[in-house]
C-alpha cells in the first residue's frame, strides 16, 4: 500500500531501537563525551560539505548528541529501472528523508543509533511510490568494572536479491531487485587479567539474519570463543591460545542441510629474534565441511608459520601454512605516516554465505583481498579502495569471483564548498557463470549554507556490460539535494 510498509518489520525495528535506548537511559550520566560519535547524512560521501563533523564540534559539551535532520532531494534519471537501452524509462523522483542520530559516549557505555525513512514519489508513475527505512544501532555496555561487557547491534536496510539482475547504488532507482533485510547481534563477553599468566577473553555471540522475501537465506549463528594471551611484557617468548566454535542454523525453508559448523582451535608460540621482529608458529584443529553436507568437527589438523614486525608507523604480519584444502596464506599491513594512510589484508576462511551472491546458504572457502590508501594534503583528500573476493562453494561446487576498485577525490576548494568526483568499477562472475562489468562515475558539488544546512548537486552515470544482454543498462542522472540539521 502507498506510503505504508509491513507492520511486522515496523515492530521489529522499533523494538530493537527501544532496547538500545532503554540501556542508555539506565546508566549514570557522568563523564559524557561526543568523541567517537558520527553523524551520517543521507547524501553520504558524495555530498559531504562537513556538515556532520561541524555539528558534532558545535555540540561538544552536551550530555549526548541528538540530531534530527530533514532532507529534500530530487532526481531526474533517464533509466529508473536500469533496463536495456530499448526498454529505458525516464523518471522524476522526489524524496523527503526525515532522519535522526543519537549518540552518547561515557564511562561504561557507548551508544550510536542512526535512523532514516526515505519517502519516494515518482511523478511519472505513482505506482512506484514507496517508503524505505534504514536503521543502524550499536551499543557497548560495561556490566561489571573492567570485566563484563555487552555488545548489541541492529541493522535494517535494503539489499539486492540477485547480482544476476540489475541493481544500482542509488536508492531512488526502482529495479524490483531488492528486499528488506534485518540483522541482529547480541554478544556478552568477559575480559580477565590473569597476572603473569596473561589475559583471557570469553565471548558468546548470537547473530540472526531475517530476509523479507528469500526466507531460505535466513540464518541464526551461535558463536562461542575463549582466547588466552601472554602478558604484554612477555619477552622473548610469547604465546596465544584460542578455541572458537560457530553453529549456523538455516531456515526450515532452505533446501540444504539445516546446520553447519565452523570450528577452530590453535596454540601459537612467538619468539622475538631481533629488535621488533617476532617469528610465530601455530598448530591447530578445525572443522572440515564435506560436499555431501556432513562435517568432521575439529577433525582436520593444520599448521601455520610466519612473523610480525611493527614500529610507530607500520605493523606487518604474515603467515604461510597447510590446511585441508591446500596451502594457505595470511597477510595484514597497516601504515600511517604523515599524509598517507594505507591498509592491506588477505585471508582464507571458511564461511557460510547467504547473500545476493548465493541463492542458498552454503559453506564456502573464501579468499579475500582488501586494500585501501588515502592521501591528505591541505583541503584535499584522495582515497582508493580495492577488493578481490573469490569463493569456492563446497556443496554446490560453484565458484564466484568479485573484484573491484573505487576512488574518490574530496577537494574543499573554498571554506564552505566541496567538489567530490569519484569513479568505481567491479567485475563479477555470477552463479550462472556470466561475466559482468559494472561502472560508475559521479561528480558532486556541495555548499555549506549555514552551520545547520547544506545543499548539493550530483551528476552521475552508471552502466553494466554483461554476457547476458538482458541485464545490461546505461543510466544518466542529476540529483539536487538540501539538508537541514536541527
Amino acid at each position: 500500500m502507498l506510503w505504508l510498509w509491513s507492520a511486522r518489520w515496523s515492530r521489529i525495528v522499533t523494538r530493537t531501537a527501544a532496547v538500545v535506548v532503554l540501556i542508555v537511559s539506565i546508566q549514570p550520566a557522568v563523564g559524557q563525551s561526543l568523541d567517537g560519535c558520527g553523524l551520517p547524512l543521507p547524501g553520504g560521501a558524495d555530498r559531504d560539505s562537513g556538515l556532520g563533523e561541524r555539528t558534532i564540534q558545535n555540540r561538544q559539551g552536551q550530555r549526548f548528541l541528538l540530531a534530527p535532520s530533514l532532507t529534500a532531494r530530487h532526481t531526474t534519471t533517464d533509466n529508473v529501472a536500469l533496463t536495456p537501452d530499448g526498454e529505458k524509462e525516464s523518471s522524476n523522483v522526489s524524496e523527503i528523508v526525515p532522519a535522526f542520530t543519537f549518540c552518547q559516549n561515557r564511562p561504561g557505555l557507548r551508544t550510536q543509533i542512526d535512523y532514516r525513512a526515505e519517502l519516494l514519489y515518482y511523478s511519472d508513475d505513482t505506482n512506484r511510490n514507496d517508503v524505505r527505512h534504514q536503521l543502524n544501532a550499536s551499543n557497548t555496555a560495561e556490566l561489571a568494572d573492567n570485566t563484563a561487557f555487552l555488545d548489541l547491534d541492529a541493522q535494517f536496510d535494503q539489499r539486492p536479491l540477485s547480482v544476476s539482475e540489475a541493481f544500482g547504488g542509488n536508492r531512488g532507482l526502482d529495479t524490483g531487485n531488492t528486499e528488506d533485510v534485518l540483522d541482529l547481534r547480541a554478544s556478552p563477553y568477559i575480559n580477565q587479567d590473569l597476572g603473569p599468566a596473561g589475559s583471557m577473553q570469553a565471548r558468546y555471540a548470537f547473530e540472526t539474519t531475517d530476509h523479507e522475501e528469500r526466507k531460505d537465506r535466513d540464518t541464526d549463528r551461535h558463536i562461542g570463543s575463549v582466547r588466552l594471551a601472554s602478558p604484554a611484557a612477555a619477552d622473548p617468548v610469547s604465546w596465544l591460545g584460542s578455541i572458537r566454535s560457530e553453529r549456523i542454523e538455516r531456515d526450515e525453508s532452505s533446501a540444504s542441510d539445516e546446520t553447519s559448523y565452523l570450528d577452530n582451535a590453535f596454540v601459537e608460540l612467538g619468539y622475538r629474534v631481533r629488535g621488533r621482529l617476532t617469528l610465530t608458529a601455530r598448530s591447530g584443529l578445525e572443522t572440515e565441511n564435506l560436499p555431501d553436507g556432513g562435517y568432521d568437527r575439529f577433525g582436520s589438523e593444520y599448521w601455520e608459520a610466519g612473523g610480525r614486525w611493527s614500529n610507530d608507523r607500520t605493523r606487518i604480519e604474515a603467515r604461510f601454512g597447510k590446511r585441508f584444502f591446500d596451502d594457505t596464506y595470511f597477510a595484514a599491513i597497516n601504515h600511517r605516516a604523515g599524509r598517507i594512510t594505507g591498509n592491506l589484508s588477505y585471508q582464507e576462511v571458511q564461511d557460510v554465505r547467504a547473500d545476493e551472491d548465493n541463492p542458498e546458504p552454503d559453506v564456502a572457502l573464501s579468499k579475500r583481498l582488501n586494500a585501501s590508501a588515502s592521501y591528505e594534503k591541505g583541503r584535499s583528500t584522495v582515497t582508493v579502495n580495492v577488493f578481490d573476493d573469490r569463493a569456492d562453494f563446497i556443496r554446490s561446487g560453484e565458484e564466484r569471483d568479485r573484484i573491484g576498485v573505487d576512488t574518490r577525490w574530496r577537494w574543499q576548494f573554498q571554506p564552505r564548498t566541496t567538489l567530490t568526483p569519484s569513479l568505481d568499477w567491479q567485475q563479477l562472475d555470477d552463479r550462472n557463470g556470466i561475466d559482468n562489468d559494472i561502472y560508475g562515475a559521479r561528480i558532486s558539488l556541495t555548499r555549506l549554507l549555514s552551520p545547520e544546512m547544506q545543499a548539493g548537486v550530483t551528476l552521475r552515470r552508471e552502466e553494466r556490460d554483461s554476457d547476458d544482454p538482458s541485464v545490461e543498462y546505461r543510466e544518466n542522472a542529476i540529483t539536487l539535494e538540501i539538508t537541514r540539521v536541527f
